[in-house]
């Protein structure tokens, strides 16, 4: 899925971005690293484009506009606005994505979006924190070089003129996520629903404070490691994130709304408040209450109660709907992957180490068989039968509800272009009988535009001509959601218990060493009358 970010900038140098895009940084600080002599040294990959401007000179011609039009003087003011497309990682392995096909859809996107703007695009490849995703960074100038045709998403008659700042709301904003998941659906990139709410709304002020918080712990937890001792609490935690946790753990063991609120209060020292039907969470380092709907969807009143009312119909000797499986795929366990102390870095530095590693191994393979044990496994084919099993469920179920989400995106398209349709309607029909056409169209011109985008898609969409009514699409919209969210339902438990058997199946081959065969492995006695043949038993 691609992601997109935006960044307001108030400084008054264009150069420091045009630095960072270009130059190798400091983490956290986006200074520039120099070599031995002082000289800032260049990132190892990038393409660079400019819109309206040499993007070798981006700086100097962003600067010599604001001077023409007296325009960003003053301090405080939004100088440029910056925009960062994040494609998934794994579209390069996947889908062949490449940093000059991703540049070209960058191109595209900024030309559709900031015509006239003074733009520089900047392609990496290197990812944050090592990722390895490729990204795209495009920079304008909040100022508009060059007027342009009025395009449909432009609100005022100024957004499309010279000499005025660009006007970015929540819409515009939101109609450019539409237009990127169009262009990766296109282009056979992964995608993501973006009229579905976030089940966790993790902020940018919030993600940098992470990240912040887990670097200082990390230098807290060296000392502690340097004295011997190992930290109770390696990872930071962010406000949000540990109340996201508490309500989580509230609802699970909640039976009612008070119950749940009581909790909150005793357990975790969080004060809740119930107004106009949302919930409010108050934690002890912050004064100001935070919103369910700001933590994340899976954190609002509506979606806590169902959780709590599941927590009351659910008895324990009911089965889930997948009781049909083995016995192998029913039973939950706290299975480890075993460590192999020949490539362990850290274990051939510390004797210490690996010690603990050994022991840490020898419970880890005693829950392995204990688990075999249990499911009534005895021979490694039985075994890879049911993995065999397990990965083919997954991957049908996985397939569908990628099918469902595939078609739930192009329903999302229809009833937005059969909206635009219906509702400008009787607009360029007003248009299509008035006299003066050249001035109609002028004074409405987003409206007639919006109908006939929205024509030409339907067209394309529906080419016997009958069009669907919004109802309709609503309707079938609803069933589809339902049926996606069955889907994700199911294939939650499912991929819990593909992991349990893929951690059981790495460990049995680590257990028996590298000699024997992933297959039933078959041991050869002594001829007893006759030659004998005894399969291996766990």
């Amino acid at each position: 899925m691609a992601v997109l970010k935006h960044l307001a900038i108030k400084k008054r140098d264009y150069g420091d971005i045009q630095r960072y895009l270009l130059f190798k940084c400091e983490e956290g600080t986006h200074k520039p690293i120099r070599d031995e002599a002082g000289r800032m040294i260049p990132r190892d990959f990038y393409i660079q484009d400019g819109l309206n401007c040499d993007p070798l000179t981006f700086d100097a011609e962003c600067a010599e506009l604001n001077t023409a039009f007296r325009k960003n003087q003053r301090k405080g003011e939004i100088m440029a606005h910056h925009y960062i497309i994040s494609f998934d990682p794994k579209d390069a392995t996947e889908n062949g994505l490449t940093p000059q096909r991703a540049h070209g859809m960058s191109m595209e996107f900024a030309n559709q979006f900031f015509a006239g703007h003074q733009a520089l695009v900047v392609t990496h490849a290197d990812g944050n924190n090592g990722s390895g995703n490729i990204h795209t960074h495009i920079v304008i100038n909040s100022l508009r070089k060059e007027s342009v045709e009025c395009k449909p998403f432009m609100e005022t008659r100024r957004d499309c003129l010279a000499g005025f700042k660009n006007h970015l709301t929540d819409k515009l904003l939101h109609r450019m996520l539409e237009e990127l998941q169009e262009m990766c659906e296109r282009e056979h990139l992964h995608t993501v629903d973006v009229n579905q709410p976030s089940e966790r709304n993790v902020t940018d002020p919030e993600y940098h404070a992470q990240r912040r918080g887990q670097r200082e712990k990390d230098r807290i937890n060296a000392r502690i490691r340097a004295d011997g001792y190992e930290p109770v609490h390696p990872n930071f935690e962010t406000v949000k994130q540990q109340m996201r946790d508490a309500i989580g753990k509230a609802a699970m063991e909640a039976k009612d709304e008070a119950e749940f609120m009581r909790i909150l209060t005793k357990q975790h020292n969080i004060n809740t408040q119930l107004k106009s039907g949302r919930y409010s969470f108050t934690h002890p380092k912050r004064e100001k209450p935070i919103t369910g709907r700001s933590l994340g969807s899976a954190y609002q009143r509506e979606v806590i109660l169902e959780r709590i009312a599941a927590n009351v119909s659910v008895k324990p000797e009911q089965r889930p709907e997948f009781a049909t499986l083995p016995r192998v795929f029913l039973i939950p366990s706290n299975l480890r992957l075993v460590v192999d102390l020949q490539t362990c870095v850290k274990a051939q530095q510390s004797r210490a180490y690996a010690r603990k590693v050994e022991l840490s191994n020898l419970q880890r393979m005693a829950r392995t068989v204990a688990w075999i044990q249990e499911n009534g496994i005895g021979t490694m084919d039985k075994l890879a039968s049911a993995k065999k099993e397990i990965d083919k469920r997954h991957q049908q179920m996985s397939s569908r509800l990628k099918q469902s989400e595939s078609d739930l995106r192009l329903l999302n398209r229809k009833i937005r272009h059969v909206g635009r349709y219906y509702s400008n309607h009787k607009v360029y029909a007003r248009y299509e009988q008035a006299g003066d056409k050249t001035r109609f169209r002028a004074e409405r011109r987003s409206e007639i535009e919006a109908y006939e985008e929205s024509a030409r898609e339907l067209k394309r969409l529906f080419p016997d001509g009958n069009y669907p009514s919004p109802k309709a699409l609503k309707s079938a919209k609803a069933a589809l959601m339902e049926q996606r969210d069955k889907l994700r339902t199911e294939l939650k438990p499912l991929a819990s218990q593909k992991r349990n058997l893929d951690i059981v199946w790495k460990n049995v081959r680590s257990i028996l060493g590298t000699g024997h065969s992933i297959m039933a492995e078959q041991r050869s006695e002594p001829p007893r009358n006759g030659p004998r043949r005894r399969e291996w038993e766990l």
